[in-house]
């Protein structure tokens, strides 16, 4: 199950990302080719590609490779260091939480019944993304807080 939940986000990114690759790459082809684009192409990328950021979010956070400007917490002292990224960490888990899973949700229920207009297929499904990412998201973060984790806290992160 461990490894299932480690791999779930990374899997389903890569599914939505092909997706959207190949429904791209198809409609191009009927559109300039065949002079006959394919209708549903463009919705369908757009659910895949809100998915794959949800789901995305997850895996930078398994792998703290969100992006960061963190040029005045690298002045700080290690000690304050250590204890700014702790902090960092539980408020990002509160807003997850809060925001992204407790609202995504009533959102996602709210739009059941509202209907893409090509597809006629349910929001629902499209913003289901934001709890089901996020949900992945909480996991991650919490298995840093019950390693304790120091090595992720202090790691570097963005670009020098």
């Amino acid at each position: 199950m461990k490894n299932l939940m480690n791999h779930l986000d990374d899997f389903l990114s890569t599914v939505a990302l092909s997706g959207i690759i190949l429904l791209i790459s198809i409609n191009v082809f009927f559109r300039f080719v065949l002079n006959s684009p394919i209708t549903w192409t463009e919705e369908i990328s757009l659910a895949l590609f809100i998915w794959l950021v949800f789901v995305g979010l997850s895996t930078a956070t398994k792998t703290n490779s969100h992006v960061g400007i963190d040029y005045f917490v690298r002045k700080l002292p290690e000690q304050w260091l250590f204890r700014f990224q702790v902090f960092r960490l539980v408020f990002i888990f509160f807003v997850t939480a809060v925001v992204f899973v407790y609202w995504g949700a009533a959102f996602a229920i709210h739009g059941v019944a509202k209907v893409t207009p090509v597809l006629g297929v349910s929001y629902s499904f499209i913003t289901m993304a934001v709890p089901i990412g996020s949900a992945l998201v909480l996991y991650h973060l919490i298995r840093v807080f019950l390693r304790k984790d120091k090595e992720y806290v202090k790691q570097e992160r963005g670009i020098e």
